[in-house]
């Protein structure tokens, strides 16, 4: 009797070793991120997340409905995504509030990737945003799979996301002029990166430091922000570990734990203890902790 509780003991001692790894392996999903910044769909960018998905063993879903014209982008990437190797690609069209038609989820069930393709986020929001279909987006992430998305689809990535709106933009002064609060008008999105970080595309091309420092500097629940220049992409692993790929940079901006952020009396905001990391195709960055 001795014995058999020695060894029920060895056995429980061992389960109980092996629960802290288990719930890690649990909080970090083990597929990735891809997050493209917009531009001409580079085809070195498409190739490495066909590569990803497994090459001709990829299978992915484009979901068009950022787009104005959802049945032309869902053609056109389709076509890129086969003649960089892809073994099969599929699109879903619906009008608002179908989208977990049984035939639209159907398209999900044996896929590995899903892309997202460019146009306006919060239009992508409100045809996808607390459906059935976000739900198969999270649980081939969780089972290996890749989610990806240029532009807008870029933009969603993030719990806090950018509209492209200035509230404080006049007819006589250029949009996002100045680092200030109350200016940049944000919206929910699908936060498939941690709710600390803020994701912004078409970054350096279209010269948007200022939206997204403003961003980062009026969100207290925000310690980093992460601007995509287009033809580049972000691509995120498990853990928060990052990679670029692509043509151009990734600028990350960091706000120091505990920075106090102030603002004067036409509302722009200052603070100390930034920190901006340049990033080139090939270079890793690790995604900050809450």
């Amino acid at each position: 009797m001795a014995a058999h509780k020695k060894v029920k003991d060895l056995f429980l001692t061992a389960a109980l070793l092996a629960m802290p790894a288990a719930l890690a392996a649990q909080a970090a999903p083990p597929g990735r991120i891809m997050i493209i910044g917009g531009g001409g769909n580079d085809d070195a960018v498409t190739a490495r997340m066909v590569e990803l998905a497994g090459g001709k063993k990829a299978r992915i879903v484009i979901i068009p409905q950022a787009s104005g014209d959802p049945l032309g982008a869902a053609k056109d990437q389709a076509d890129q995504f086969l003649r960089l190797g892809a073994g099969s690609v599929d699109w879903v069209l619906f009008p608002k509030g179908e989208a977990d038609k049984p035939e639209n989820l159907a398209k999900f069930r044996n896929a590995n990737a899903v892309y997202m393709t460019g146009g306006d986020q919060v239009t992508l929001f409100s045809f996808v945003g607390g459906t059935k279909m976000l739900e198969e987006m999270r649980r081939i992430h969780r089972e290996g799979g890749i989610v990806a998305g240029t532009s807008a689809g870029a933009a969603i990535m993030s719990r806090v996301m950018l509209t492209g709106d200035d509230r404080l933009a006049g007819k006589d002064e250029e949009s996002f002029s100045a680092i200030r609060s109350s200016a940049v008008v944000t919206a929910e999105g699908f936060g498939f990166v941690p709710d600390n970080i803020v994701v912004d595309q078409h970054f350096l091309a279209r010269k948007r430091q200022n939206r997204l420092i403003s961003v980062l500097l009026e969100h207290p629940g925000l310690n980093a922000a992460i601007g995509i220049d287009e033809n580049t992409a972000l691509i995120v692993g498990p853990g928060g570990d990052c990679e670029v790929a692509g043509i151009s940079l990734v600028s990350v901006f960091e706000k120091a734990k505990g920075a106090a952020v102030s603002k004067d009396a036409l509302g722009h905001l200052a603070a100390r203890g930034l920190t901006l990391h340049l990033l080139k195709a090939g270079d890793k960055y690790t995604l900050p902790r809450p």
